[in-house]
């Protein structure tokens, strides 16, 4: 597998366990209810025959345990030896036979994750033996549970062709009674099914079995109707996607293998004991499939259909519906078009060029980027005719630092500047800006009360869900952060930053003025009308008291961020911010940020602020509401000045 898909894939399993745990096994606190069944497990162990489901699922629970949610993890193979894993690069997973599972020591709160390919026939023997020396091990502790990921073999359609899906008796009864003619792979997914039953009735009963029909996703080729890699290889060398009537005639269920994993990880929480599920992440049809594919990739695909009337649907899917028993919700599937895409980079070596998570500018983030340069550049004009120390900050100077321009799927820039020269600026900016800025900020009543200052272009939106409530020049911006002294007492710095992050979120919240639909809605709800007692512009004079508490404090060695951000970790060190140097930034402009930029970094994205995150962290920072330049759209204006915004809306907009 692709090693930036990879790291892309247990990031998101891993940041779906953190989810799932905390929110669904820690009791409230302060409530007198029951802790049963509200555990973390402590261990877990993979036991797989190098199938693709395992190859994934062995790393997942690796980092899930470097997280620090298990204890130990290990792996177990079926075969004699464990050569056949020597290329997966599993880092610090151990590794071992599955006979030696009955001289371990017992293992308690223990997630067993058994992960078997029934087309695989040549490890039949192996893991009946497998199953039985598991589920035996695991009964010997607490609190240990067994789920079972048989990926299917492939089967015939249904003969009926008004039934479209099987649910879980039904495929059962279909698999064992029906076929008249099973193949060896369809009998061995019987009997598997038998043994765990076998298992459950004998009186071990922290068993489920999921059932995984037609396994794709990077590195994972288990569609069993047709060959989904030759498919990709055969259209891109020739340079078409080809369609027919028997692709619109076949209907499958499909499932990607994160979801897999992420399913897997809610059954052993979720699900009940001696369950089967069945599970797929889509239904769809082999044309549908195909189609999708060269939508995701029309540059390099035409398309060719050649199709006649449907008569007939075979279809060969699985109902679902049962996994909503286990708290399972078809949103938490990843897109069959983001699933098909990620697949065909994988296989073809194609670049993810980030479309889909910054799809929300519609093309504008490239002219964005420039108007914000140019910004920048007229800010930089200002305080160097007048003496004033700015620096880049947060991601801007994370960009800077790690590509040597601003970071490819961020949207705005922050600067920054210590209290003495922040003072300065405000005064300075409003008479020096040019006609096209203004300075947005609560304590000049430009409508904004935004805990940090603001430069904004006129006749543009640039607008938050948050902020898209008030009416107010809202354009597009250029953050303006000030980093003010606290005590040089770690412990006092650490109070006087969190008692500014708490009146930075009072005054959040009164500005909305009404409860947010978030996990704090019901304590918006209460504390919302005792903070209206206080006007907003007097929580703000309050905030800035609090704020500067320590301005005028000799030999300071620390400082507070003041945009919220960085007020929960406390104070961080003052050295290396008050001398700056220019480093290369967007359009060949020297930008300046700090002379010693390691320490703020580290502070604000930890020791390995260099690499870059996974894919689906490379998105929109903001949850936008409005996005529009106005005249500023293309990038030459030659036509006459365009009419000025009307904060109340467009139609009261006046003609020049």
């Amino acid at each position: 597998m692709n090693k930036l898909i990879l790291e892309d894939e247990l990031s998101e399993i891993v940041g779906f366990y953190k989810k799932l745990t905390g929110k669904y096994m820690h009791p409230p606190k302060f409530v007198g209810i029951s802790k049963k069944g509200r555990f973390l497990y402590e261990n877990a162990i993979v036991v797989s025959d190098a199938n693709p489901l395992g190859n994934l699922m062995l790393p997942a629970m690796e980092g899930i345990k470097k997280k620090g949610f298990f204890a130990s993890v290990k792996g177990y193979s079926v075969y004699d030896g464990i050569e056949k894993f020597a290329d997966l690069e599993y880092d610090d997973c151990e590794l071992n036979h599955i006979e030696s599972i009955d001289t371990a020591p017992v293992v308690n709160k223990c997630a067993f994750m058994l992960c078997i390919d029934c087309a695989k026939l040549e490890s039949r023997d192996a893991w009946f033996d497998a199953i039985r020396m598991t589920a035996e091990y695991a009964s010997k502790g607490k609190d240990n549970k067994c789920t079972v990921m048989l990926i299917l073999p492939e089967y015939p359609p249904i003969p009926d062709a008004e039934i479209t899906s099987l649910s879980e008796r039904e495929f059962g009864y279909y698999m064992e009674k029906y076929i008249e003619n099973p193949t060896e792979s369809q009998k061995y997914f019987v009997e598997l099914e038998a043994l765990c039953r076998k298992i459950v009735n004998d009186g071990y009963e922290n068993i489920n079995v999921i059932r995984v029909d037609n396994l794709f996703g990077p590195d994972s080729n288990q569609i069993r109707t047709f060959d989904l890699e030759k498919c990709i290889k055969d259209a891109f060398e020739n340079g078409v996607m080809k369609i027919t009537t028997a692709d619109y005639e076949n209907s499958i269920s499909c499932s990607y293998i994160r979801d897999v994993v992420k399913f897997a990880i809610q059954t052993v929480y979720c699900g009940r004991k001696g369950q089967i599920y069945n599970f797929c992440s889509h239904i769809t049809s082999i044309a549908n499939i195909k189609n999708t594919i060269r939508n995701e990739f029309k540059e390099q695909l035409s398309l060719s259909v050649e199709s006649d009337a449907v008569e007939r649907k075979n279809c060969r899917c699985l109902n679902t519906l049962k996994f909503f028993q286990a708290g399972w919700k078809k949103a938490k599937h990843l897109s069959l078009s983001s699933s098909l895409y990620r697949t065909v980079c994988d296989i073809t070596g194609e670049k993810d060029n980030n479309k889909k998570n910054v799809s929300i500018y519609s093309g504008k983030l490239t002219r964005i980027k420039d108007l914000e340069l140019m910004m920048l550049k007229d800010i930089d004009d200002i305080c160097e005719a007048n003496d004033i120390k700015y620096f880049l900050c947060g991601g801007t100077m994370l960009g800077a630092v790690r590509y040597g321009h601003s970071i490819p799927w961020d949207d705005d820039l922050d600067i920054g500047m210590l209290r003495k020269d922040f003072d300065k600026f405000r005064k300075v900016a409003l008479e020096q800006s040019k006609d096209i800025y203004n300075y947005s900020s609560h304590w000049n009543k430009s409508g904004s009360h935004y805990i940090v200052d603001k430069i904004r272009l006129n006749g543009t939106y640039f607008s938050t869900r948050y902020s898209s409530v008030h009416e107010y020049p809202d354009g597009l911006f250029i953050d303006v952060l000030v980093y003010d002294q606290t005590s040089n007492n770690k412990l006092i710095g650490k109070l006087h930053s969190y008692t500014v992050h708490m009146l930075s979120k009072i005054i959040e919240i009164r500005w909305y003025n009404r409860p947010r639909r978030n996990p704090n809605f019901r304590k918006e709800m209460v504390l919302l009308p005792f903070i209206r007692i206080i006007p907003l512009n007097a929580w703000h004079k309050i905030y800035e008291f609090v704020l500067t508490l320590y301005k005028n404090k000799k030999n300071a060695k620390y400082v507070i961020d003041s945009t919220g951000k960085l007020q929960k970790k406390g104070p961080f060190s003052i050295e290396g911010l008050e001398d700056v140097q220019r480093v290369d930034f967007d359009g060949g402009f020297k930008a300046p940020i700090p002379e010693d930029y390691t320490n703020y970094l580290t502070f604000d994205y930890g020791p390995g602020y260099l690499p870059e995150p996974p894919l689906t962290k490379r998105a929109a920072p903001h949850n936008f509401a409005r996005i529009d330049l106005g005249e500023y759209i293309f990038e030459t204006r030659t036509t006459p000045e365009y009419r000025e915004v009307n904060v109340r809306g467009e139609l009261f907009e006046k003609e020049v």
